[in-house]
């Protein structure tokens, strides 16, 4: 574990959202990053998925579904924040949350819980720098022929799911690309004993349906791939290299403001 060492961030580490910042456009990274420049603003969909992602945690590590976790969050920033329409979507997180477990217990049978909301603080490798995340879910489950497989999870809040292009995108899936070369070095566990997965926790899912599990194949090339883009965001980073990328200021927080035009 690195320490003492800081990137022109001024952290000793650099997390997933942070690379994938830096991956869409080099100039956002250094508005955020290093200038510190933020006007982000909470939305219903931000703080709904906080609240259910906090019930999830609550099940996986207790065994025992809690949707009031969730809805307590759900009227606390709906009145901080203004909105409508609370009773609507303390609904809808009843409705995911009632389907987690039948979910879980379809999808792995004989599930135990590993860890709920690990944090992992790992070297990467010739970089002095530590990558830092936060895993929603590990659990372990026996696969068909017995043996049993660790698996890592990310819970993930959507309307009715994810399109074709997005399931596939590759800065989506390095995610758990990281969580699972980090945590495998962690544990000291096989990565062929680690399988990856976002379960998809849809607001518009019909019933029965509202849970869906996406798998992320983990193979030497996407590895690699994984492995690269780290390292070239550090080498770009320390490089000063702010490139802006057009195609990413549609949905930019800084886009025609004051800080990018």
């Amino acid at each position: 574990m690195n320490e003492l060492i800081t990137f022109p961030t001024g952290k000793s580490h650099v997390s997933y959202s942070e690379i994938k910042n830096w991956s869409e456009c080099a100039y956002r990274h250094k508005l955020s990053y290093i200038d510190k420049k933020s006007i982000f603003e909470a939305s219903v969909h931000t703080i709904f998925g906080t609240a259910v992602h906090a019930s999830c945690e609550h099940y996986v590590r207790h065994r025992e579904l809690k949707p009031e976790i969730a809805k307590d969050i759900i009227r606390q920033g709906w009145i901080e924040h203004s909105f409508d329409n609370v009773e609507k979507w303390l609904d809808t997180a009843d409705q995911i949350l009632i389907e987690v477990p039948s979910f879980l217990d379809e999808n792995f049978p004989d599930w135990e819980v590993i860890e709920a909301e690990e944090m992992l603080y790992e070297s990467i490798d010739n970089q002095e720098l530590n990558f830092k995340g936060y895993i929603d879910a590990v659990i372990r489950a026996p696969d068909k022929k017995g043996n049993w497989k660790y698996w890592i999870l990310d819970w993930k809040t959507t309307g009715w799911g994810w399109h074709v292009q997005k399931k596939r995108d590759f800065k989506v899936n390095a995610q758990l690309l990281f969580y699972k070369l980090y945590w495998s070095i962690k544990h000291d566990v096989p990565e062929e004993d680690i399988k990856i997965g976002f379960v998809l926790l849809k607001r518009d899912g019909a019933e029965g349906k509202r849970c869906e599990l996406l798998k992320v194949s983990f193979g030497p090339k996407s590895k690699a791939r994984a492995v690269k883009l780290i390292e070239s965001m550090i080498r770009s980073v320390r490089s000063s290299m702010w490139l802006k990328n057009r195609l990413s200021c549609k949905y930019c927080e800084f886009f025609n403001t004051e800080h990018c035009t």
